[in-house]
C-alpha cells in the first residue's frame, strides 16, 4: 500500500505566520509565501548536514570546531561559537552574500532543547526567512536547524522549506490554501517517486486548507492533504492536485454513505486502495465515499471547556469497515476502557517487571490526553500478599 505520510540575501526574523493577504491572482494560482502558517513544519526531511570547516578563521568563523554546510547547499549557514574556547557551539551564522564568507554574517542564537546531559547536548534555532536564487529566480524559503554534541561526536543540520499560498475552490466554496514543498525539489504541488529494489515510494507535497474564517491550523482537526490524496472540506471529499504554481480540487466520484461515531467530536484514519483518509465528524454522521476500508486509528474528543480545549482518547486498531451506499455505519469506540496489569520475570534475580495497558471493548490500545495535550499522571501499582497486606508500591512510567 502506498502511503503519503542558492545562495542569496538573508532576511533575518521569525517565520511563524502566513502573510495577511493573498497576492493578486485568480483562484487556483499560487504565489511564494515569505513565512509558514501554523501546521507547516519547517524541519521535516530535506536536512542538509554540516561538516567541520577546514579553516574556520579564513571563513570569518570564531570557533576551531565550527561547522559549515557543503558548497552546493541551498543556503550558506555555519554553526559557530562566540567564544573560541567554548565547549560547544552556541550560534548560527547566516551569510547574506551567498559567498560563504561569514565575517559580516547575521547571527542567530542556538537554544538548548531539553535538559543538559553529561553525555549529550541538543540545541535548535527557530525558523528564519531567507531569500535564495534558484534557476535565476529569487525564492523566499524558511530555514531552521539543530545542533547535537556528545562526548565523542557533534553534528549540525539545516532544514529548508519552500511554501506557496493562494486560493482553491472546493465545490462552491473558495478557501485559502498553503502548499509546502515536502519532497524538497523546489517544485510546488507535485508527487515524486523513487524505487528501492522492487518497492516504490511516493513523496508528496502538503496542502493546508484554511477554515471558513481563513485560519490555518485552528485546531487538531484542521484540514491538510498530501497532493493526490483525498481531503474532507465542509463535509465533502475532494482530491487535491497541483503543478505549475497552480492548485485544484476535484470532487471524489461515486456513491456515498455515512459514518457515525459515539463522540461529540472525533477523528478516524481510514485506508482504502492507495488512499489514506482522515475523517472528522461530530454528533452528525460524516459522509464518506462508499467502499471497503481499514480503520487504523481514532481520536475521540469530549465537549470543549471554556478555554476551547478538550481532553481526548486516542486508539490504535486495525479493523475492517464497510461504508454502504446510502447507509449509515455506526462505530462504538473507546467504550468499556479497561486497565490491565501484566508481570514478567526480569533478568535480575528476584525482580519482576510490571506493565499496564488500556484497552477498549474492541481491543484497541488506548491512550488518554488531557485538555492541555498531556498524559495524565502515571498509574500506581500496589503489590499485596495473601493476607491483603501491601508489600510494595510503585508508579509506572510511560514508555
Amino acid at each position: 500500500m502506498k502511503r503519503l505520510r542558492l545562495p542569496g540575501r538573508v532576511l533575518v526574523g521569525a517565520a511563524v505566520a502566513l502573510s495577511a493577504s493573498i497576492a493578486a491572482g485568480a483562484v487556483g494560482d499560487l504565489t511564494y509565501a515569505k513565512a509558514l502558517p501554523p501546521g507547516v513544519p519547517a524541519s521535516v526531511g530535506g536536512g542538509v548536514a554540516a561538516k567541520k570547516a577546514s579553516d574556520p578563521a579564513a571563513l570569518g568563523l570564531t570557533h576551531p570546531g565550527a561547522m559549515v554546510l557543503p558548497d552546493d547547499s541551498p543556503v550558506k549557514v555555519a554553526f559557530d561559537a562566540a567564544d573560541p574556547k567554548a565547549e560547544r557551539l552556541d550560534l548560527v551564522r547566516i551569510d547574506r552574500t551567498g559567498k560563504g564568507d561569514f565575517k559580516n554574517a547575521a547571527t542567530v542564537k542556538l537554544t538548548q532543547t531539553g535538559a543538559t546531559s553529561a553525555t549529550y547536548f541538543l540545541a535548535t534555532f527557530q525558523p528564519q526567512s531567507v531569500e535564495i536564487t534558484r534557476d535565476g529566480q529569487r525564492l523566499p524559503v524558511v530555514i531552521s536547524g539543530r545542533y547535537y554534541k556528545s562526548k565523542t561526536a557533534s553534528s549540525g543540520y539545516v532544514y529548508v522549506q519552500l511554501a506557496a499560498e493562494g486560493e482553491c475552490k472546493f465545490g462552491d466554496a473558495v478557501r485559502k490554501v498553503c502548499v509546502a514543498d515536502q519532497n524538497h525539489n523546489f517544485t510546488m504541488g507535485d508527487v515524486t517517486t523513487r524505487k528501492v529494489g522492487t518497492r516504490e515510494y511516493k513523496s508528496a507535497d502538503l496542502c493546508l486548507i484554511a477554515d471558513e474564517q481563513g485560519r490555518f491550523g485552528a485546531d487538531a482537526l484542521a484540514a491538510t492533504a498530501q497532493i493526490g490524496q483525498p481531503v474532507q472540506v465542509a463535509g465533502k471529499w475532494y482530491t487535491v492536485s497541483g503543478g505549475g504554481m497552480k492548485v485544484a480540487a476535484e470532487p471524489m466520484p461515486g456513491p456515498a454513505g455515512k459514518l457515525a461515531v459515539n463522540a461529540p467530536k472525533w477523528q478516524c484514519m481510514l485506508t482504502r486502495d492507495d488512499y489514506t483518509m482522515n475523517v472528522t465528524g461530530g454528533a452528525a454522521p460524516a459522509e464518506l465515499p462508499a467502499g471497503d476500508y481499514q480503520l487504523r486509528m481514532f481520536r475521540l474528543y469530549r465537549e470543549a471547556g471554556a478555554d476551547g480545549k478538550s481532553p481526548c482518547l486516542y486508539g490504535s486498531l486495525a479493523k475492517p469497515l464497510k461504508i454502504a451506499p446510502g447507509q449509515t455505519t455506526t462505530l462504538s469506540l473507546g467504550t468499556n476502557v479497561t486497565l490491565t496489569a501484566e508481570a514478567a520475570v526480569a533478568k535480575e534475580k528476584d525482580k519482576v517487571a510490571l506493565s499496564a495497558k488500556l484497552t477498549d471493548a474492541a481491543g484497541a490500545r488506548i491512550l488518554v490526553y488531557g485538555a492541555d495535550g498531556k498524559r495524565p499522571a502515571a498509574p500506581q501499582i500496589e503489590v499485596v500478599d495473601k493476607a491483603g497486606k501491601v508489600v510494595y508500591t510503585a508508579t509506572l512510567a510511560y514508555g
